[in-house]
């Protein structure tokens, strides 16, 4: 039962990390300058979380649970992930996603 549920959430971190990638090509030279920390840690955050998705996934495939906490600490991660997503939002004073609100905007 704790295998799927951290395979999920592994394909989460991967999918998580790929929109933060695809924000920091929507972001503008002026908000990347404006929110310079946040842009340079959400950045690394986005490409820690690809690779630790994809090798959490691996490991779980290959090797099993490491430990029963193993989903737990899956999950306080993806919450740094929308701590440091928010943090870059409020730093270029957007409400939600670039990348979402440039698709909204070419919908309409």
């Amino acid at each position: 039962m704790f295998e799927p549920f951290s395979l999920f959430t592994s394909a989460l971190y991967v999918v998580q990390g790929l929109l933060g990638l695809a924000d920091q090509r929507v972001l503008t030279g002026e908000q990347r300058s404006r929110a310079q920390p946040a842009a340079s840690v959400h950045l690394g955050s986005s490409v820690a979380f690809v690779v630790a998705g994809i090798a959490s996934a691996s490991w779980v495939q290959l090797h099993g649970l490491p430990t029963v906490w193993f989903p737990t600490i899956l999950s306080l991660g993806l919450l740094v992930s929308i701590l440091v997503q928010g943090w870059l939002y409020r730093s270029i004073g957007v409400s939600q996603s670039p990348l979402l609100e440039r698709a909204w905007t070419r919908l309409h």
